[in-house]
């Protein structure tokens, strides 16, 4: 009876032992199978939300780059659609001679497909093929989607007209956005999708007014063909840019749709990103099949994969942020960057006073013109290292536009050490550079000065002041430092001295 007691005792034991050894097992399975499969949807989710924010991102880059260079085609125009002469020329008389220099001023400059003059009646008076310029008079029905653009213009024109004595004005450029008084889009011209600006005729120094009536019409554009995208694309440098008609196919990569003035789809760009996360399936089936053998490997690889997205997706992040508060070429901060700090700076107001330092380059249009584009770029980079160093951890360095840098300055606020730092900026300025080994440039540098809260509480409020005295810095010659509270404040602007005019228009630009 002992001897059976033992054995069964032991037999029932047993039991126990191997349940809890397969409970054990089946628990162990069970935890490697939710590791992986929790391993699995947590790449594929992190995988996924990285690659939608860098198309995100890629998208957001190109929408930005677009619109520069839709407002870099008004800036063009600028110089020679805001003139005197121009109306003279234009609007008040026909001058075929004017016409064929001013469109062929913007081929040699810019190189744009096609250039319209489009009169007040209506009419296409004269365009340009390139470098061919053809005096004409036709109706713009004739050119599909004029129309439409003329149409806005027009609408844009009244609002900014002014009554003057004799006729017309239109309101001041100075320290408004390019959209307030001109119409950029994309459009179709000559069967060709292209990007376009318009601006009307108007003066600058009021020595002739306008007519009544709708506006004379300067439009310049680009075909978005093989030489845009090449352009557009050195700011991007994405994969396979290309420009599609039609809704195009997600499945050939991102798709960012452009529409013309009315409103219809015109095509869309697309590209391959570059930046998706390879599959995840060949890093996490190896380690399935690690954790069947050893769960610690696998809690190190879960680990170790996890730590790997982390970096992946804070590193992505810290780029992105970076790229959209500071400036891809010069790596200064940008103007979103700017208008932040500006505005944390003003609330700190008045225990603690700054200033904002507007500068603007002189003499930098030649630079371009004469050594190209990247020798410009050079510029803008040595001239944003030289105000970097010399302000150093005093205050914020931005760069805001094409030749146009602003400063918010935490050092002492009294004019005299801000006129001396201002004269150290322009000296620095004004040091040659070198652009290659046997050749240097010199450019100048003008500066307007805002004190907070003396010239102004508000961001907008000390933008406009500094903008104001860069105006007066201009006017007096470049080269020099201007502060608001010293120049005479009027509702008209402060009229140049000897040959300033090209100075003005400069900085009309870089506004």
């Amino acid at each position: 009876m002992t001897e059976l007691s033992q054995i069964y005792s032991d037999q029932y034991a047993k039991k126990p032992r191997h349940r809890i050894s397969r409970l054990a097992f089946l628990l162990a399975s069970l935890l490697i199978a939710v590791t992986s499969l929790s391993l699995v949807f947590v790449g594929f989710v992190a995988s996924r939300a990285s690659n939608q924010q860098a198309v995100a991102n890629e998208a957001r880059l190109l929408r930005s780059t677009l619109a520069d260079m839709k407002r870099s085609i008004v800036q063009d125009q600028i110089g020679i659609a805001s003139s005197d002469l121009a109306v003279k020329r234009l609007v008040l008389e026909f001058d075929a001679r004017f016409v064929q220099s001013t469109f062929d001023d913007l081929w040699s400059d810019h190189s744009y497909s096609k250039s319209m003059l489009i009169s007040g009646g209506g009419n296409v008076v004269a365009e340009t093929f390139e470098d061919n310029t053809y005096i004409l008079d036709r109706p713009i029905g004739e050119t599909a989607g004029l129309e439409a653009i003329v149409g806005r213009l027009t609408a844009k024109y009244r609002r900014n007209r002014t009554r003057v004595p004799g006729g017309f004005g239109h309101r001041s450029l100075q320290g408004i956005d390019f959209s307030e008084y001109a119409v950029m889009g994309f459009t179709k011209l000559d069967g060709k999708p292209a990007l376009f600006g318009a601006m009307p005729i108007i003066p600058d120094d009021y020595k002739v007014t306008l007519p009544d009536g709708p506006p004379t019409i300067l439009l310049s554009a680009r075909y978005i063909d093989a030489n845009l995208l090449e352009r557009l694309n050195r700011h991007l440098s994405f994969s396979s840019l290309a420009f599609r008609s039609g809704s195009g196919s997600q499945q050939d990569g991102p798709l960012h749709p452009v529409l013309d003035q009315s409103g219809s789809p015109l095509g869309v760009f697309q590209w391959k990103s570059q930046t998706v996360s390879t599959s995840i399936w060949p890093t996490v089936i190896p380690v399935i099949v690690i954790l069947g053998t050893a769960l610690a490997a696998l809690a190190f690889g879960i680990a170790w994969k996890i730590g790997q997205l982390t970096t992946s997706l804070q590193s992505s992040e810290q780029q992105n942020r970076y790229l959209a508060l500071h400036d891809s070429l010069s790596g200064l901060a940008n103007r979103l960057q700017f208008t932040r700090m500006l505005e944390a700076a003003v609330k700190s107001l008045p225990d603690t006073p700054f200033a904002v330092l507007h500068c603007d380059l002189d003499n930098f249009k030649p630079v371009n013109d004469t050594f190209g584009h990247s020798s410009g770029d050079l510029v803008i980079q040595t001239i944003a290292s030289r105000l970097k160093k010399t302000i150093a951890n005093q205050g914020l360095v931005c760069r805001v536009g094409g030749d146009e840098f602003m400063i918010i300055y935490h050092g002492l606020n009294n004019k005299a050490h801000l006129a001396r730092l201002g004269r150290t900026l322009v000296a620095n300025a004004c040091a040659p550079i070198p652009i290659t080994e046997n050749e240097a440039v010199h450019v100048g540098l003008s500066v307007g000065i805002a004190r907070a809260p003396i010239d102004g509480k508000t961001p907008e409020t000390l933008v406009g002041a500094s903008d104001m005295a860069l105006y007066n810095s201009k006017v007096m010659g470049r080269g020099q430092v201007s502060f608001f509270s010293e120049i005479r404040t009027t509702s008209q602007p402060v009229e140049p001295q000897n040959d300033t005019l090209d100075g003005i228009s400069h900085h009309a630009d870089a506004v």
